[in-house]
């Protein structure tokens, strides 16, 4: 048999070679993002992590939430257990933070869809006392 003769190799959704020409290559390929998403949905779910997932959407909705000027000044550095932590570049801005944290609050669990922020905490860059904390 040459080169020319021999059959077409496919790959199926596992990536492993498959003979024949009547095997439709882009079959498993249309399937893998579905599967792939609905194992990924059932990791989340096995190890609790939909809400530190949900958390981490801070970052994504923060300058739209708070405003540019805000944000350019104070950045969200983590959400856990309610808690949302935040560090100003300055201690003016912190201050500034701390009397806007209801109103934050609110807006930032709107933006999420969800309470997920119970609490503020506001860190100034550089305080070594933040640093220990």
């Amino acid at each position: 048999m040459s080169t020319g003769d021999r059959p077409r190799r496919h790959r199926d959704h596992l990536g492993r070679d498959r003979l024949g020409d009547d095997a439709d290559p882009e079959a498993g390929r249309r399937r893998l993002p579905g599967a792939l998403a609905d194992a990924l949905e059932q990791v989340v779910r096995d190890h609790g992590w939909s809400e530190r997932l949900q958390g981490a959407r801070v970052h994504d909705v923060w300058e739209t939430t708070v405003g540019g000027d805000l944000a350019r000044h104070v950045q969200p550095l983590r959400l856990h257990g309610g808690v949302l932590v935040l560090q100003a570049d300055s201690a003016v801005w912190a201050t500034q933070v701390r009397y806007l944290t209801g109103d934050l609050t609110q807006r930032l669990n709107t933006a999420l869809g969800a309470e997920l922020v119970t609490k503020v905490h506001v860190t100034v860059l550089g305080d070594e006392r933040s640093r220990r904390r």
